[in-house]
């Protein structure tokens, strides 16, 4: 009921793209709105080449993309969090790579918190060169 193929993606494209800038903008209140802006139309030309898991059928309450195993980013819409959706792509995604690795900024605590209930351990930190934050890498193994 929930995993939409590649194929579909471009029909639902500018839904995703959405999701993607509204979703940023509210875990990230701590980066300025204009820098995801700016990030849209790379976002519309990278999604078309990513392995994406969406959630709903008619409506998308969220999606994942994920590309040789690293997971480009985890979305889902604000009325539709701490649902389960989230911790369901993520199951699914496993079902496809035995190691999942992605990054997370430190100050986004529920989103570091979310991986680390779901297998994921930090792996390095570093810091952002394009917004100075710090990231950590995070890494999930299949046992």
């Amino acid at each position: 009921h929930m995993l939409i193929k590649k194929e579909f993606v471009y029909e639902h494209l500018e839904e995703l793209v959405k999701i993607w800038l509204e979703t940023n903008i509210q875990a990230h209140h701590f980066i300025a709105e204009q820098y995801w802006k700016s990030h849209i139309e790379f976002v519309k030309q990278a999604l078309p080449d990513a392995m994406i898991f969406c959630y709903g059928e008619q409506n998308i309450k969220g999606f994942l993309g994920v590309y040789d195993g690293f997971i480009q980013g985890l979305f889902v819409k604000k009325e539709f969090q701490r649902m389960g959706i989230g911790k369901a792509l993520i199951e699914e995604v496993k079902q496809y790579f035995d190691t999942l690795s992605l990054c997370v900024y430190a100050k986004n605590s529920n989103a570091v918190a979310f991986y680390q209930n779901i297998g994921f351990v930090i792996q390095k930190q570093s810091i952002q060169k394009e917004t100075g934050e710090q990231e950590y890498s995070m890494i999930y193994k299949a046992k």
